[in-house]
């Protein structure tokens, strides 16, 4: 695939590399460095979600530039998801015509407008004769009203402006789309702009810890970076399993934020003493009490 200047520019700057050289005097090494800082960066991303997981939907990506499938494909695997990709219209259409989606996520300029526009029209279209309701995410670096105000007459559910932050915002709005928790091991609470509170109902088995890890990478994709735990229903806790207890705080404070414990048994202050956390990571009686911490 060649690789035009400006999306080598983008490139390095979505990586935060200061490079001006032109195409011919970057390698492919400088490229895939610049790559890898830019899935670190988006696996430190976060976002707001009032499900506890996102891993029964489909979703579909159609767009043709490779960077941008890259990075979504990357966000949403990070999430759980793995998107089905589509780099034409008329692999879109096909696409759509052989699965059920949840979500579309269009690039308005595949590579017109007018293919864009179509691609709406089709998946409007899908949803209509199936009554499956499948949202649509137009996302574009233009900033013509009359275009964005053709796609949301067309059926788009929400437009999206490629600007630095539109990764989030299309998490954001994906997450927040589907609002059924189906993991009794617990429930979340959305506390403010800031803080998420997670009630506890199991919390000793791998798989409970990889559902609350990944929603809590959501919260922090959002900026939602403070987290509080009720641990009030968690009598028992293995002491082998308090790297958790690390993971998470290193989560919240390597974004700025504050992870909190409410009414701690007896077993997970053990644990937090095993890892050397006792005098890291800060527990209190209530989550009105945590709250009042982190704002401190």
């Amino acid at each position: 695939m060649e690789i035009t200047q400006e999306q080598l520019n983008k490139i390095f700057e979505l990586a935060s590399i200061d490079k001006k050289a032109g195409v011919d005097q970057i390698t492919s090494r400088d490229i895939s460095e610049a790559l890898i800082y830019i899935e670190r960066k988006l696996y430190s991303f976060s976002a707001e979600v009032k499900v506890a997981s996102l891993e029964d939907k489909k979703i579909l990506i159609a767009d043709d530039l490779e960077l941008s499938i890259y990075q979504l494909n990357t966000l949403l695997k990070k999430i759980g998801v793995t998107p089905f990709v589509a780099r034409h219209k008329e692999e879109a259409v096909s696409e759509m015509q052989k699965n059920k989606f949840d979500c579309i996520i269009i690039d308005l300029f595949i590579p017109d407008s007018s293919d864009g526009l179509d691609l709406i029209k089709a998946a409007v279209k899908k949803r209509d004769e199936t009554g499956i309701y499948t949202k649509i995410v137009v996302v574009s670096g233009t900033d013509d009203a009359s275009l964005i105000n053709t796609c949301y007459e067309l059926g788009t559910d929400f437009y999206i402006k490629k600007d630095n932050d539109w990764h989030s915002k299309l998490l954001q709005y994906i997450s927040t789309s589907f609002q059924t928790n189906k993991n009794p091991a617990f429930t979340r609470s959305t506390i403010n702009n800031h803080i998420v509170a997670y009630m506890l109902k199991r919390f000793n088995e791998q798989k409970v810890f990889d559902s609350v890890v990944k929603d809590i990478n959501y919260s922090v994709f959002s900026g939602i970076k403070n987290i509080i735990f009720d641990l009030t229903d968690i009598a028992l806790f293995d002491i082998d399993n308090a790297y958790i207890f690390a993971e998470i705080y290193k989560i919240c404070s390597e974004n700025g934020g504050k992870f909190i414990l409410v009414n701690p048994s007896l077993k997970v202050k053990e644990a937090l003493s095993f890892a050397y956390l006792e005098d890291v990571i800060k527990y209190t009686n209530s989550i009105d009490s945590a709250v009042q911490i982190i704002q401190e």
